[in-house]
This record gives C-alpha cells, sequence and structure tokens, in this order.
C-alpha cells in the first residue's frame, strides 16, 4: 500500500521534470515602444546542444537586430559511476518591433543531444506612447519614442554635375525636453558612398523647431563629390543605440534603438566636351597671383604664388600652367591646400620658383586657370593681370647659381662649385712628382705616396662635399633621407593609435621628399597624377593608389584595423616604397 501511494508521487516528479526540459526562453520586457530593441535570451543544455532556429521569429514580424552574443559553459558530472559532459549555451539575440500591438514570439527549436526541442511561446506588448516627466501639459502622454529622438539624412541638391560638390547632412534630433538624451556608438559610422570622393567632414551642435517642438540637434556634414556621371546612391545611415529620459515618477527610462534613415538618390550629369586646359576642377572658383617679393634680383629665386579658392574637390584642382619665361627658370610648383572650418570652402596654393637670369624690364605673362561652373553649366577662365618686373643686376653677375636654368646662355655659364670648394682629382698623374730616373732604385712606398695622397684627398673632398650638400641643398637632403625615414615611419605606424592615417602620411611624406614638394594635403588622386607626370609604370602607380584609398577609407569608416591587417598594410606599404625608391631615384639622374 505504501508503495502504491509512492510510485504515483515519483511519476508526478517525472513529468514535471521532463515537462520543463533543456530549453528555456525569455525576454527582456513584456512592453516595449515601436522599434525598441529588447532582447530575446534562451538557454539550453546538454551534452550536444545545437544552434536555436529563429525563422519562426522572422516569419512573425519581428526584426532580429545585429549578431547575438553568446555564452557558453560545460561541466561533468559523475552520477552511479557514470560520467556525463554538460554543455550549456545561452544567446541574447536584440530583435525590435515595428508596430503596435500585442505579438507573440513563436515557439523556437533548439537541437538538444538528438532530439528537438521547443521554448514556450511569449507575448510583448508593443505601444508607441512612453511616460515623460509632465509639465501640466497633456500632449506630453501622446509622445512616442520617435518624438523624443530620431535621426535624418539630407542632401543640398540630387541633381549635379559629375565632380559638383554634394553636402550630405546626417542630423541627430533629441527633444529638448524630459531630460531626454540619446546614446551612440564612440565611432558613429556613417552610410555607404559608393561612387562619391569623401572631402571635407564637420560637426555643429544647434536647436531647430520641428512639428512645434524645440530640439537638440548634432549635424555631421559631409562634402561628397559624384565620381562618375549616372544614378548614385547614398545608402541608409543606420547605426544602433538608445533613447534616454525620465518617467512621469522621474525615474530614468531607457529604449534601445536602430536609428535608420532613406536612402538618397542623385543624379550626377556628364560634363560636356572638355576643353584642353581644364584640369578636372568643377565648381566656384577664383583665381589671383602674386610675388613673394617685389624687387627681384639676377639669381635670387623668388616665389610667383597662385592662390585658387572657392567650393570644390581640391584634388581635382590641377596646376595653372605658367608661361615660359625665357629670361627666367621657373620650377614646377610646390602644392598646398587650406581648408575653412567648418566650411566647404577651400583654398588651394600654387608656388613656383622664379629664378631670373637675365636683368632689365620683363613680363610674366598672365596665368589662366580653367574650371566648370555649374550654374552656368558650362565652362570659366580665369585670368591674372600681367606683371611687369624689373630684374637688377647681380653684383656678381658673371659667376651666379640658379635653379636648374631656363635661358639657354645663361644656362651655360651657371657654374656648379662655389669658389672655396676643391675639385674631385680623377688623375694621379696630374699631382704626382716627376721620379728623376736617378731615383728609380726609391721605395715602392716612397713611389706610391703621392697617389695614395690624392685619392685620401679625394675621399675627404667627397665627403665634405656630400655633408656640405646635406646641409644647403633642401631638396637633395630630402631625397637622401627619404627612404629610411619613411620605413622608420612605417614601422612605427604599426604601434600607433591611427595606423591607417600614419601609414597613408608615411607614404604621401616620402613621395613629397623624393619630389621636392610639399606633402602637405597631398591626397590618392593627387599622388597618381604626380606619379604618372614623372612616367612611372602604371602598374605600381595601381598599386600606391589602391594602397591609399585603404586608408582613406578605413580613415572616414571610423573602423579600428586588426594588428595583423596593419602588419600586412606595412610590409606591402615596405615593398611599394623599395619599388618607388629606384623609379624616382633613377628619374633624378
Amino acid at each position: 500500500m505504501r508503495h502504491a501511494v509512492y510510485i504515483p508521487m515519483l511519476l508526478l516528479i517525472a513529468t514535471g521534470a521532463f515537462a520543463q526540459g533543456p530549453v528555456t526562453a525569455d525576454i527582456s520586457s513584456q512592453r516595449v515602444a515601436a522599434n525598441e530593441i529588447f532582447t530575446i535570451t534562451i538557454n539550453a543544455s546538454g551534452s550536444d546542444v545545437k544552434e536555436p532556429d529563429m525563422q519562426a521569429v522572422r516569419d512573425a514580424g519581428i526584426q532580429l537586430v545585429g549578431t547575438p552574443s553568446q555564452q557558453s559553459s560545460t561541466s561533468i558530472r559523475t552520477i552511479s559511476g557514470r560520467t556525463t559532459v554538460v554543455q550549456s549555451r545561452t544567446w541574447r539575440y536584440p530583435a525590435s518591433i515595428a508596430q503596435e500591438g500585442t505579438f507573440t514570439i513563436p515557439r523556437i527549436p533548439v537541437s538538444v543531444d538528438g532530439r528537438e526541442y521547443l521554448t514556450q511561446p511569449i507575448s510583448v506588448t508593443v505601444t508607441n506612447k512612453v511616460n515623460v516627466v509632465s509639465q501640466g501639459v497633456d500632449a506630453a502622454s501622446e509622445l512616442t519614442v520617435d518624438d523624443l529622438a530620431f535621426v535624418r539624412a539630407v542632401a543640398d541638391k540630387t541633381v549635379v554635375y559629375q565632380g559638383e560638390p554634394v553636402l550630405l547632412r546626417l542630423r541627430i534630433f533629441s527633444l529638448d525636453e524630459y531630460y531626454v538624451a540619446v546614446e551612440s556608438p564612440r565611432a558613429l559610422p556613417l552610410p555607404q558612398t559608393e561612387g562619391f570622393y569623401s572631402g571635407q567632414q564637420w560637426r555643429l551642435n544647434a536647436n531647430e523647431q520641428h512639428q512645434g517642438r524645440t530640439y537638440r540637434i548634432m549635424e555631421i556634414t559631409q562634402v561628397l563629390y559624384p565620381a562618375m556621371p549616372g544614378e548614385l546612391t547614398i545608402e541608409p545611415w543606420q547605426w544602433q543605440g538608445a533613447v534616454r529620459w525620465y518617467d512621469n515618477r522621474r525615474r530614468p527610462q531607457t529604449a534601445a534603438r536602430m536609428f535608420t534613415t532613406d536612402p538618397i538618390t542623385i543624379t550626377a550629369l556628364p560634363l560636356p566636351q572638355q576643353p584642353p586646359d581644364f584640369s578636372g576642377a568643377v565648381g566656384k572658383f577664383n583665381m589671383n597671383t602674386h610675388l613673394s617679393e617685389k624687387n627681384l634680383v639676377q639669381g635670387k629665386p623668388v616665389r610667383l604664388i597662385v592662390t585658387i579658392s572657392g567650393e570644390g574637390n581640391p584634388n581635382a584642382v590641377g596646376a595653372p600652367v605658367v608661361p615660359e619665361l625665357p629670361w627666367a627658370h621657373v620650377s614646377d610648383a610646390e602644392v598646398e591646400i587650406r581648408q575653412q572650418e567648418n566650411s566647404s570652402n577651400i583654398t588651394k596654393l600654387f608656388a613656383y620658383l622664379v629664378t631670373p637670369l637675365e636683368a632689365g624690364g620683363h613680363v610674366i605673362p598672365p596665368v589662366e586657370f580653367t574650371f566648370f561652373a555649374p550654374i552656368l553649366k558650362n565652362y570659366k577662365t580665369e585670368r591674372s593681370k600681367e606683371m611687369k618686373v624689373t630684374v637688377a643686376p647681380s653684383a656678381d653677375s658673371n659667376n651666379f647659381v640658379a635653379v636648374g636654368g631656363s635661358a639657354e646662355e645663361e644656362r651655360r655659364r651657371i657654374e656648379v662649385f662655389d669658389g672655396d670648394m676643391l675639385p674631385i682629382i680623377t688623375d694621379p698623374q696630374a699631382i704626382a712628382v716627376q721620379i728623376s730616373r736617378t731615383n728609380k732604385h726609391l721605395g715602392f712606398l716612397t713611389v706610391l705616396s703621392p697617389m695614395i695622397f690624392a685619392f685620401i684627398l679625394a675621399a675627404i673632398h667627397i665627403f665634405l662635399r656630400q655633408k656640405r650638400r646635406l646641409s644647403y641643398d633642401r631638396s637633395y637632403s630630402r631625397r637622401y633621407y627619404a627612404k629610411a625615414n619613411c620605413m622608420k615611419t612605417l614601422e612605427e605606424s604599426k604601434k600607433s593609435d591611427d595606423p591607417t592615417q600614419s601609414l597613408y602620411r608615411a607614404i604621401a611624406s616620402f613621395i613629397g621628399n623624393m619630389l621636392d614638394i610639399n606633402e602637405a594635403g597631398l591626397t590618392s588622386a593627387e599622388i597618381e597624377s604626380l606619379l604618372r607626370s614623372r612616367n612611372t609604370q602604371e602598374e605600381l602607380i595601381g598599386a600606391v593608389s589602391r594602397m591609399l584609398r585603404k586608408c582613406e577609407r578605413a580613415r572616414y569608416a571610423g573602423d579600428d584595423p586588426e594588428t595583423e591587417t596593419i602588419g600586412v598594410l606595412c610590409t606591402d606599404a615596405q615593398k611599394l616604397i623599395e619599388d618607388l625608391h629606384e623609379v624616382l631615384k633613377e628619374g633624378k639622374k
């Protein structure tokens, strides 16, 4: 009789234990706002636990956001001499529901030890209304989470010409009441802009009225330049964040959100037939020129500075061509880019080193710069005024050093050594003492000593000349140390806080040093143009361009590259620098 009572109880306990099963599910909140992110947590344990099948959840209209977090542990149990390995796994799925109403999270199948188990269904209520700190205004009870904070993406124009600047404004709105705040990722991702060149970026804070309410706005402005004609798309701006506020009992509330905007379509029109002197600049520009000094002296270099300013892609503004000056030598331009803070306006300076070779009155002809003006729907040419100059004769007009020389007769007369520099002696017989036949039996060292002295003198002279040149010839010094400095910077880039930016600067600085130009502001497009002008192989130019664009994409995307990836980039960059050094070094011979 006693056994008859215990047996049903044991069966009831066993049945209850079996009913619960090795799989459970729960949610972080059973009442959420529309589009608020909540968490579906699934726990399972057994010797062999598989991933949950979440397709039924998606079919129910519940959106799974991002990648689930996972946690697992393993334990060993021994019962009656039998050892069992038990695996416990937990998945946390971020989810959201866009519409109001009551929704049911369906049963979720999980395979444990070769058998399929189902979780219990869970009910969740979705509402648009939120409780906020009441200030005696009835409308407060009608606020939704979307009213507390939202995002917008706006372009200043959607039909442009190829290369014309487009201002993309990414705006975060936060209600200026009820202590509303928005939490965003530290490195806020920007939308994908395939088909555009990315320009300057800046941030502003402002207040603005929207539907009768005041909002605080954090605005990110990104300048974009369509790289090709056709229909281009700025992809949706999407990121996960949270909205914080205080409810009507002054308790802090938080709603995790997936902020997103609509895509923007930009129509880029092709440019008309291009004139021969068009370098690619599209926008609104003006130009002025001036000399760094008013008093010109024969043999003394001065700078002819051409300044182009306005709105447009600085990388597409090519160096204006200075007309040939038969009375002077004109060097290649040194380039500097200046950008105004919180503005799309840019200024690009081209500094040409002009060395007068002939004294007297001369003329610098007008400098021209051609660009496409979208407002005119045609090309426009800016033209500087003619400059009349007077070159005073040099104190030592017969012997002076100029940079390169361009007037043929003067170039032939330019002396390459200073008066206090000794010539390199390559013929030992020129200083050897004539040995008379009566001394033919002198020792071997006595006969050879004049030659040894000549070689020592030549070696010392070469050393001093090299040292002197490194001290006074800035261009030569930059080329001499370019490779070593670049390799050192590339090694340091692996441990830098911003490795891709450091790697980019190392390559740009190397090319600037080898070509003796100002590397500040050099972009991948400009570097590509410079290398092509030096007849560099297209394959090598392409490799350099790809490397720099990788760095640019990493910089503007705000990504944190892995250490292994940075190591590979630096190794590839070192090989590129070796190849570039050989090519650019040969170009200087």
